[in-house]
């Protein structure tokens, strides 16, 4: 009896000592969140510098980067989402898309997740919902300007222009020398004639928010003279244009000024690596204000935030994913990953990157506003933005198709279906 009682006394402790040995092992198991995004360009900064950072903070904690194709993410979204699934954590659009992301129960509210009080309510605004609450983090921005190679400025005997009148002028010069395209920039991708072009010049004409919120608001249309003038200034921009613009794409376009075959790019902070990836000297200028003494105006587009999918199963370490991404460690580490694209908290970065280091100083002086018609204009159909592309094309390749006509089909388009329009 005493054997077989001290026999299965030793039995029990070895197995306590198994069950001791493997619960730090069982415990150990991190949850493992995924993070979707349509930015497949950023693949190997999340898994080579950021991840690694947060996972390293938090052991217990594991997130998968699961990018989808830029033109695929917000039906995979959608879909993913009605079906009862979807990343437990979203990227987030900005604006519009956000906007109905929220409506339709797709992000969780996250008033007050820590973290949050490191973004003002502009840096919040593009993510905010109609009552009031945030539903994203912001992550980041980017800035457009203008793109321009150093060897040809001094060789030319070029100054940076400040106002319209100077940019005409050093486009003029370029063109008369006849070596170096002055500008590259095609029309067969509309949506760079927007974003770098009419949302980039424009906000000179139309006074920034004056003007965008004044189309929200109803107090102003498109057909209003400094909205008109705004699209004069980008039509002028046709006689300084590569042959065959028609055809030229955006990538085409990066290519022919990283080549030293083009003087100037106008063009987002997005696109840093691409443009001095040749090693090309490369500065960087900011959108001419109208008249020597204006108020300078640059667009600072929200771009992407990180929201929580309520039904995700990990809801607290998804919120503590978002927390470590709303502070400066992420910040630092993002935007210098990524040059070209800003932070938007509160709490001071620095840029390693030159160029983006550069591109930051322009916002010095100048007042910031998002493109123009991302938030509520291209809610309905058709969409402003949408239309702003077409039409603009249209311009670039018809000659005679004049700003105002632009402008006309623009504000009959608005009017059809946004009620604060509906009659102007």
């Amino acid at each position: 009896m005493q054997s077989t009682s001290l026999q299965a006394k030793a039995a029990g402790i070895a197995l306590g000592a198994l069950l001791v040995a493997a619960g730090p092992a069982l415990a150990a198991d991190p949850v493992t969140l995924t993070l979707g995004s349509w930015r497949t360009e950023d693949i190997a900064v999340w898994q080579d510098k950021v991840l690694p950072a947060f996972e390293a903070a938090h052991p217990g904690i594991k997130v998968e980067f699961a990018a989808t194709n830029t033109n695929e993410y917000n039906a995979a979204i959608q879909s993913q989402i009605e079906g009862g699934a979807g990343p437990d954590l979203i990227t987030c659009r900005p604006f519009d898309v956000n906007a109905e992301w929220i409506r339709r129960g797709y992000l969780a509210n996250l008033d007050g997740l820590v973290g949050l009080e490191n973004f003002d309510a502009t840096a919040k605004a593009a993510w905010t919902g109609t009552d009031g609450a945030s539903y994203c983090v912001p992550v980041a921005a980017v800035l457009a300007g203008f793109y321009y190679n150093i060897d040809i400025f001094q060789q030319l005997g070029l100054k940076v222009p400040t106002t319209s009148a100077e940019f005409l002028a050093v486009l003029q010069k370029i063109k008369d020398d006849g070596r170096y395209t002055p500008l590259s920039v095609g029309s067969a991708e509309a949506w760079q004639l927007a974003y770098d072009g009419l949302y980039s010049i424009g906000p000179a004409y139309w006074k920034g928010e004056d003007g965008r919120l004044g189309l929200i608001q109803g107090t102003k249309k498109l057909t209003d003279p400094d909205f008109v003038a705004a699209i004069a200034a980008l039509k002028t921009w046709t006689a300084f244009l590569p042959k065959g613009q028609e055809s030229l794409q955006y990538a085409d376009m990066t290519q022919l000024f990283t080549l030293g075959k083009a003087a100037i790019l106008p063009d987002g902070s997005w696109n840093i690596n691409q443009v001095t990836a040749t090693g090309l000297k490369v500065g960087v200028f900011a959108p001419p204000v109208v008249n020597a003494g204006d108020q300078r105006y640059m667009q600072e587009m929200p771009d992407m935030a990180i929201g929580l999918n309520p039904a995700g199963k990990h809801q607290d370490a998804a919120r503590t994913f978002l927390t470590w991404i709303a502070g400066k460690e992420f910040q630092e580490i993002y935007v210098n990953a990524a040059p070209g694209f800003f932070a938007m908290s509160s709490q001071p970065v620095q840029y390693q990157n030159a160029l983006a280091q550069a591109f930051a100083d322009l916002k010095t002086g100048a007042k910031l506003t998002p493109r123009l018609a991302l938030d509520r204009l291209s809610a309905g159909t058709p969409p402003l933005d949408d239309e702003i592309w077409r039409l603009l094309q249209v311009m670039f390749t018809t000659p005679d198709t004049t700003p105002e006509q632009v402008a006309t089909e623009l504000q009959a388009g608005l009017s059809s279906w946004y009620k604060p329009q509906m009659g102007q």
